[in-house]
């Protein structure tokens, strides 16, 4: 109660708006795992205060202050901290950021990167902010050198159709423009879902486009039914990816929610798969 009685009082005084930047954020909360998983890379973890109950990689993170959910956390707790920095994905309410603003609390929203260009770019632009920008720099570099090794190994072998599932009620996979696309293509693979206006798509599409390969990599709740998912797979005998016992369950926590480090850690399981002839390495 004295908590929520000071935010209203501090709600009276404060001016709106954010104050101007001067040094690199030393108290940072982060709201999205990605973010978390970054500020890790960028070794600024001894910065990060605060995170959200799904920040659970690398291990550290899992006993930093939880502060709740990506979508909903507790703005008394995140006051008590006396954060200089929020870091907030598009999921955060709109209207909890504006109250943390409101309090003097600085706040950045950064978008979901949609592709591995953008996840680049997102390590560039946090290591500018924590005053990391060589360590982003290398990091991105050495995720470029590797994404582009894989491509070039995989360019003149056979392009075997795939299909990623990535939910299942509704049956949820990836059109163009996503880094899973981006995965499937990189790996020297076809997208059969590549062509569909979103991510919902029926079984009968996937039989119909018979793809040699299936990958299943279902996040959160939906975890626990990627094994009947494969089983339901495999019970269509004409499939070919069944015919072939080309199904195979991927790690969601590495596929569905990347940074350019992990991309590339899915990107090379996924040509394996794709290519089980491949032999891949890490680059220098």
């Amino acid at each position: 109660m004295r908590i929520v009685i000071g935010i209203l009082f501090l709600l009276s005084i404060l001016p709106a708006g954010l104050p101007a930047a001067t040094a690199p954020p030393a108290r940072i909360v982060s709201l999205g795992p990605v973010i978390t998983e970054m500020i890790y890379l960028l070794e600024a973890d001894e910065r990060l205060i605060a995170d959200t109950a799904y920040c659970l990689s690398p291990e550290d993170a899992r006993h930093k202050t939880k502060i709740g959910t990506v979508i909903q956390f507790n703005v008394e707790k995140i006051v008590s901290l006396s954060p200089d920095l929020v870091l907030a994905s598009p999921l955060a309410r709109e209207r909890q950021l504006k109250l943390l603003q409101k309090l003097g609390i600085p706040v950045r929203q950064v978008e979901n990167p949609e592709t591995f260009d953008k996840m680049c770019s997102m390590m560039i632009s946090l290591g500018r902010l924590l005053d990391k920008i060589e360590k982003a720099r290398s990091i991105v570099a050495k995720a470029r050198r590797e994404v582009a090794a894989i491509v070039e190994k995989t360019a003149d072998l056979p392009r075997r159709k795939v299909f990623m599932q990535i939910g299942l009620k509704p049956l949820h996979t990836s059109p163009q423009n996503t880094f899973i696309h981006e995965y499937i293509e990189f790996a020297g693979g076809i997208n059969v879902a590549a062509d569909a206006a979103t991510g919902n798509y029926s079984r009968e599409k996937v039989l119909e486009k018979n793809p040699d390969v299936i990958l299943i990599a279902t996040m959160g709740s939906s975890k626990a039914g990627a094994k009947k998912e494969k089983k339901t797979w495999r019970s269509y005998s004409s499939l070919s990816a069944a015919a072939n016992g080309r199904i195979y369950i991927l790690d969601p926590e590495i596929i569905c929610g990347p940074t350019p480090v992990s991309f590339v850690e899915g990107l090379k399981e996924i040509a394996r798969l794709i290519h089980p002839e491949l032999k891949v390495r890490n680059s220098p």
